[in-house]
């Protein structure tokens, strides 16, 4: 197990990655935004604002959101990998993980 020190640490850096990483995917999420359709609103609540937009709205940015999350935590993981040499700790998984891992049925063997 991966004492506390280097959870505290990759907690740090993934901090630290995961600002910068925030900002550009929200200027990205923008641009592409404008990109589609100069004219699209930019807010949900405005005027006039059509099933289409929002919900073409919510796809752009769950995809940012997606990608954010993964260039966060793969650019932690390789930075504490450089800084201190060895494999970042693995975080624990979640009791519902777990759970459904105990749930799966466990087939027999095929016979030859």
């Amino acid at each position: 197990m991966a004492n506390i020190g280097s959870k505290i640490g990759m907690k740090v850096l993934t901090m630290a990655v995961g600002i910068p990483v925030g900002i550009a995917t929200r200027k990205a999420v923008e641009k592409v935004w404008v990109a589609a359709g100069p004219d699209r609103p930019r807010k949900a609540t405005d005027d006039g604002v059509q099933w289409a937009d929002a919900i073409a709205w919510a796809i752009v940015t769950a995809v940012g959101m997606v990608v954010a999350d993964l260039v966060t935590r793969k650019g932690a993981e390789e930075a504490y990998r450089t800084i201190v040499g060895n494999p970042s700790p693995v975080p624990a998984k979640p009791k519902a993980s777990k759970k459904v891992r105990k749930a799966e049925p466990e087939y027999p063997a095929a016979k030859a």
